[in-house]
């Protein structure tokens, strides 16, 4: 079985009626109705392709990508103060 790396997208829209269009794009997993933002997950070796087309439409306000896949994840003895 082969796992597929993902990235998590956060989309700032200007009105939550937008979704639907969203879907295309990607797994949706979140939608804030009163932030009017949403959570996607897309796969990581699509993800400059489809920021610029998300960038494009003239709904999207802004694209955020999750600093997840950044962040340390294994905690050791050491690190402890």
């Amino acid at each position: 079985m082969n796992i597929v790396q993902r990235d998590h997208l956060i989309i700032y829209l200007k009105s939550t009626k937008y979704e639907r269009q969203i879907r295309k794009f990607g797994h949706i997993v979140y939608s804030n109705k009163k932030g009017k933002w949403l959570s996607l997950y897309i796969d990581r070796d699509k993800t400059p392709d489809i920021m610029d087309q998300l960038l494009k439409l003239k709904y999207v306000l802004d694209v955020q990508v999750s600093p997840y896949h950044l962040l340390e994840r294994t905690y050791d003895s050491v690190h402890r103060g």
